[in-house]
């Protein structure tokens, strides 16, 4: 009876330390058996959301040591400068990678796909069609390049890389001049454009040899979302003229308030977006508030429109065109804000009429003979009159003297209004006062 307890104790003893031992490396057998997958989803328009989305993915990846980098594509393209700078570090990292078109990989996002060690496409889908904009000769060319060299990298066919960017290419039996080639799934293959046609993620998992035990999705922040849609050039021309009109509207309205507040708001997320996606340097920022400063000066200390003014608008004007990624670009948005921002101006000052700060720069009344304005021709007798400041003189302004209003200018000091001067001198056109 002993002996069967005791053989009965061994066999229990023997199964408890199996089953410890199973769950002690369980783990370890797990995890080699099983892959880290990371997955960049590059859908919509290709644009500095995306490229900061997949630089984000690829360093997460790297540092969680990953086995392998999935983009996942469906996009009909976007700004070819993106594109290339995403390829670029699709090329770099040394985490294999592999692109899954899952509907379409046209324009920019096609050379996206061809970045990828291998190219998986799935059925039904399509790559290709990347003309450039604008479609001029020295675009094509340099695209038609980015492509080839990109396929030779991958051992793709360079020859039919080229023929998505540029439609005097002809290949026989493929496409004819005068159009640029797009490939469904079946046709890439045929044409060693993709490495496998798939139906779905899984078969690519078995296609590629990978077993994922954990697979991460890389998704934009609410901060990244948020740039990605103020970085666009139209919302950003709005949100430039908003903050413009605002601040603006606070020198018409007077007192900081509602106006100002918004109007810093608009610039203060455009500026921050651009420096965030790395498309603006602190530089362009602070040349738009040397503008701002300039303008101020304009307004408060050298009253009368002049080279301070002129300069402010300069600048402003300046770091707002560094902002936009070409010519054609930035042209069209500073003509819409020059064209909103006065055509604001003109609705506000019918509206809210006009404030003492805005009075400083532009001229309080019509100076018409009937109301007592005169020329100053021939005014040598003037000399050592004694009038009177109607308008405060920044250094110009009006002064009556024996009962005429004169245009006159200090000799270079602020004279405020009601204030007696006397004229010393005669310039020309020119009447020189100073303060008594």
């Amino acid at each position: 009876m002993s002996n069967k307890l005791s053989r009965k104790s061994v066999s229990l003893y023997f199964v408890i330390g199996l089953l410890i031992t199973l769950f002690i490396i369980s783990p370890v057998l797990y995890a080699d058996s099983t892959d880290l997958v990371y997955k960049i989803p590059i859908t919509g328009e290709i644009d500095n959301g995306l490229l900061k989305l997949t630089e984000r993915g690829i360093v997460e990846a790297e540092d969680a040591g990953a086995d392998l980098i999935i983009f996942e594509i469906d996009t009909y393209g976007g700004y070819v400068d993106s594109a290339i700078k995403i390829r670029d570090i699709i090329l770099k990292t040394t985490i294999p990678t592999a692109a899954y078109v899952k509907g379409r990989a046209w324009s920019a996002g096609a050379l996206i796909a061809l970045a990828a060690e291998n190219l998986i496409m799935s059925e039904g889908s399509s790559i290709g069609a990347a003309e450039t904009r604008p479609n001029e000769e020295k675009y094509i060319s340099a695209l038609r390049k980015e492509f080839k060299a990109t396929a030779e990298v991958r051992g793709k066919n360079a020859d039919l890389a080229a023929a998505m960017v540029d439609s005097d290419i002809e290949i026989e039996g493929v496409i004819s001049k005068g159009k640029l080639l797009t490939l469904t799934a079946q046709e890439a293959l045929e044409h060693n454009m993709t490495d496998y046609r798939v139906s779905n993620i899984e078969q690519l998992y078995n296609e590629l040899n990978y077993s994922p035990g954990r697979v991460e999705v890389v998704e934009m922040t609410m901060a990244e979302k948020a740039a990605r849609i103020i970085t666009k050039p139209t919302v950003t021309t709005m949100l430039l003229t908003i903050g413009i009109i605002a601040i603006i509207a606070e020198a018409v309205i007077a007192g900081f308030g509602i106006a100002g507040t918004i109007g810093f708001l608009s610039l203060g997320l455009v500026f921050s977006s651009y420096i965030y996606y790395d498309l603006a340097g602190w530089g362009v920022m602070i040349l738009f508030i040397i503008g701002i400063i300039l303008m101020a000066l304009e307004l408060f200390v050298v009253p009368g429109f002049g080279i301070t003014g002129i300069g402010g608008i300069i600048a402003m004007f300046a770091s707002i065109y560094f902002l936009f990624p070409t010519f054609d670009v930035a042209i069209t948005a500073l003509a819409t804000i020059l064209i909103l921002t006065i055509t604001g101006l003109i609705v506000l000052i019918k509206i809210f009429g006009s404030s003492r700060l805005w009075n400083n720069i532009s001229l309080g009344e019509s100076q018409t003979k009937e109301a007592g304005y005169l020329a100053q021709n021939n005014k040598k007798e003037l000399i050592g009159k004694v009038g009177t400041t109607v308008t405060p003189l920044r250094p110009a302004g009006i002064a009556e003297i024996e009962g005429e209003r004169i245009d006159v200018v200090s000799e270079g000091e602020f004279i405020d209004r009601d204030e007696e001067i006397s004229v010393y001198k005669i310039a020309g056109n020119r009447i020189v006062v100073k303060k008594n």
